[in-house]
């Protein structure tokens, strides 16, 4: 794990909802090439763990990222960032 991903921590007291926080906090680290595509992401429990976050935030930060085209689910496999994720990442950061 890297220091820039334990930086980036979801405020469980801010107005945005926590599984949007997390989406962002991916899309982020997609942009910047610390989740990189064709790479798996962390696995839910993971990223329950690393953010204090139910299940169900994790699956709705996940779903936004697969409906952004970020990230993609193989059956068997994990979820793994797409490979024009970091490109799509970057104009959406910018797009903020």
């Amino acid at each position: 794990m890297t220091e820039e991903r334990e930086a980036a921590k979801v405020d469980h007291d801010a107005a945005m909802p926590v599984y949007r926080q997390l989406a962002v906090i991916l899309r982020d680290q997609i942009a910047m090439g610390q989740l990189r595509p064709g790479r798996v992401i962390p696995t839910e429990k993971v990223l329950m763990e690393e953010h204090d976050l139910g299940r169900d935030s994790v699956r709705k930060a996940l779903r936004v990222l697969r409906e952004a085209g970020l990230i993609e689910a193989v059956q068997g496999r994990g979820t793994f960032v797409t490979e024009h994720a970091q490109e799509r990442a970057q104009e959406q950061a910018k797009g903020k």
